[in-house]
């Protein structure tokens, strides 16, 4: 009873919210006489001229909105925002063939991908691990509550529109928490209608199948996706021989659903709803750990969010998001291999809901006022064992933030802004931190930016880390760091992209074993990360290449050596062939160097690898097959130290879509 009462208490709290949001809107909406004009002056007129231009305005109007959207990304360099942006579009994650977002992330500059103890798949942002990266779903903010963690194998690839990787520093409009970054996923949208269908079958029994489609209704528009994978697992080459890793195998499923209202030519209303459950096992370490037989029962995430865009005064607009989003799993750990006797039973039950405000007001020349408003709250309840007690936390986050862009001429623009981030905790003192940026921004041609930035962020300590009975400490700061680029852009017959960065970290949380023998975490930890990435792209009618270059220099200054798990190298390409005969032949390659971590008292070596993969596909009318091999030469590698990545693997798949002449037929 209680649980049921707890969980209406969130959704009323989420409907006020929401409520509040949506009457500040009618509210600016009201009062602004260009928030829902529906003509133009240009419409009265006759002359072509004019005709063609009203038709280019609105085209610009719609690029404008886009309600998942944070921080805009122009076409041209020079109206990028300040800081270094890796943009993935749709068409380079159809050519990759991808189940779900590690494998896309993979092969972004200044990205790393790895995979351990609890068969999650965790990215790293030029050394910043997952927990002090913000991941955002259509503009929501997405992670588990309690660890500050999210896992990138639970968003599949097949929806997303395209995907943007914020690096440096970040915009403070973001909220809360991006210390190493931003990554926000985007994904399609109903226009044009269409429907498609997509299926995969490879080693192991993996099958996949996918559908999505579109319609549209006079001014509304709806857009739906749905998806089931499972999998007996993946085999690992031991010793020159592929075998079954024991315990790996998945059943996943996800559907998405969203609508938008468009009242007008400036504004845009979305509902969406999505939901995903999954249950997998965690295969054991195959050295270095004590083997731990655990299994996944169930680990679900609904979410649920409402918003829109708007235009403000006569030429800014208004956005607003209220959300709700549910995470819950179940963990099992059993005393043996064969996963008959159970020794214990973990259960999370997480709620968290929240809404943000962002606006933007052009005033004199040259100039934009920006700012936003976020909050959230989360909720915790935790079972270490069935029949045990319940543990409850709360934690509560408002941001509040600013920023003003001065056109000090037509080439040249200072942007400064700042953010009040303020956490109300369940114990210990609450937390306020200030969070400045400040750049400069030069583009000599549109198609050319150059910036320098210099940024502070924060990231509040997690619930685990403040909370946990084994180690928790109430008393933690949050974690600091300042962080200088240069960056330069040239997208003019070929991409071309330099950054040079330094942040400088301190007050990060650290696991500190006490003279008694027990476990807490204090903040002890400095470090500083210094390096560069290049990153090129060039294409032509037949042909498209691109390539990426990430160094590293992570020390971790309080014991004098690398970073834990940051490579010093990596290197990516994408090269992508088309024939006249709609035959696409596509070879993807990851090389990165070698890197360490410390295990209890030792530190472990982690050997560079190489690892190449390739798909090849036919097009027809409608359809296309495609074959997909992952890991070609069969490479034994880790990511992390004791669990191996998967050997190589086969898959043929088929897609099929109809677009809207073929609907409307």
């Amino acid at each position: 009873m209680r649980i049921l009462i707890t969980y209406y208490q969130n959704r009323i709290k989420l409907l006020r919210v929401g409520m509040l949001f949506f009457s500040l809107f009618c509210f600016f909406s009201s009062i602004c006489p260009y928030s829902f004009s529906s003509s133009s002056p240009a419409a009265s007129c006759s002359s072509s001229t004019l005709v063609a231009q009203e038709e280019d305005q609105k085209e610009k109007e719609k690029q404008k909105i886009i309600t998942e959207e944070i921080v805009v990304e122009a076409p041209l360099p020079k109206d990028l925002p300040l800081s270094t942006t890796s943009l993935i579009k749709r068409e380079k994650i159809e050519s990759l063939s991808p189940k779900d977002l590690s494998e896309v992330l993979s092969y972004t500059s200044g990205t790393f991908i790895s995979s351990g103890s609890k068969n999650e798949f965790r990215i790293k942002i030029r050394g910043f691990e997952s927990q002090r990266i913000v991941l955002l779903y259509d503009g929501i903010p997405i992670y588990e509550p309690f660890f500050n963690s999210f896992d990138l194998k639970t968003f599949p690839a097949e929806e997303v529109e395209n995907i943007k990787v914020v690096k440096g520093a970040s915009s403070v409009l973001y909220g809360p928490n991006a210390l190493g970054g931003i990554i926000n996923i985007i994904t399609r949208r109903p226009n044009p209608p269409s429907f498609s269908l997509k299926t995969l079958y490879g080693s192991n029994d993996s099958f996949n199948i996918t559908s999505s489609g579109a319609i549209n209704w006079k001014n509304v528009f709806f857009s739906g996706f749905a998806s089931f994978d499972k999998s007996d697992g993946f085999e690992w080459n031991k010793n020159g021989e592929n075998t079954l890793r024991e315990n790996s195998d998945y059943e996943r499923r996800n559907i998405t659903g969203k609508v938008y209202f468009y009242p007008n030519q400036k504004s845009e209303i979305l509902l969406e709803a999505a939901y995903y459950r999954s249950e997998f096992g965690v295969p054991v370490a195959t050295e270095y750990y004590f083997p731990r037989y655990w299994r996944f029962k169930s680990w679900n995430r609904f979410q649920l969010n409402l918003g829109g865009t708007f235009s403000l005064l006569k030429n800014g607009h208004l956005k607003f998001r209220s959300y709700y989003v549910r995470h819950d799993n179940i963990l099992d750990a059993y005393t043996n291999a064969s996963l008959n006797e159970l020794m214990w039973e973990s259960t999370y039950d997480n709620d968290s809901y929240g809404a943000f405000l962002l606006g933007t007001v052009p005033y004199l020349a040259q100039n934009e006022l920006k700012f936003s408003l976020n909050y959230r709250d989360d909720n915790i309840r935790t079972q270490d064992y069935r029949g045990g007690e319940w543990e409850e936390f709360q934690h509560q986050t408002l941001s509040v933030g600013f920023e003003n862009h001065f056109g000090l001429n037509p080439r040249l623009k200072l942007a400064a802004g700042v953010s009040l981030d303020y956490l109300r905790k369940y114990s210990g003192d609450n937390k306020a931190s200030l969070n400045p940026i400040l750049g400069l921004k030069f583009n000599p041609y549109d198609y050319m930016d150059i910036h320098l930035t210099l940024s502070q962020k924060s990231r509040f300590p997690s619930m685990r880390s403040l909370y946990s009975s084994r180690g928790g400490n109430p008393d933690l700061k949050d974690e600091r760091g300042t962080s200088y680029e240069f960056g330069l852009r040239y997208e003019r017959n070929f991409l071309l992209s330099v950054a040079i960065f330094y942040n400088k970290m301190k007050d990060l949380i650290s696991a500190v074993r006490l003279p008694s023998g027990f476990q807490t975490n204090l903040n002890i930890g400095k470090a500083h990360i210094f390096g560069f990435e290049l990153e090129s792209q060039k294409a032509v009618s037949w042909m498209s290449f691109s390539a990426n270059y990430t160094y590293l220099n992570a020390r971790n200054e309080e014991e004098d050596r690398p970073l834990d798990l940051v490579p010093e190298s990596q290197f990516n390409f994408v090269l992508d062939v088309t024939a006249k005969n709609k035959l696409q032949f596509t070879l993807w390659g990851l090389a990165v160097s070698s890197s360490e971590v410390k295990i209890f008292d030792d530190i472990v070596k982690i050997p560079g690898y190489f690892v190449l993969n390739a798909t090849i596909s036919k097009s027809f009318s409608n359809f296309t097959i495609f074959l997909k091999g992952e890991n070609l030469f069969n490479k034994y590698y880790v990511t992390e130290p004791g669990y191996p990545m998967k050997a190589r693997t086969v898959s043929v798949g088929l897609k099929f879509r109809l677009a809207r002449d073929e609907l409307i037929r």
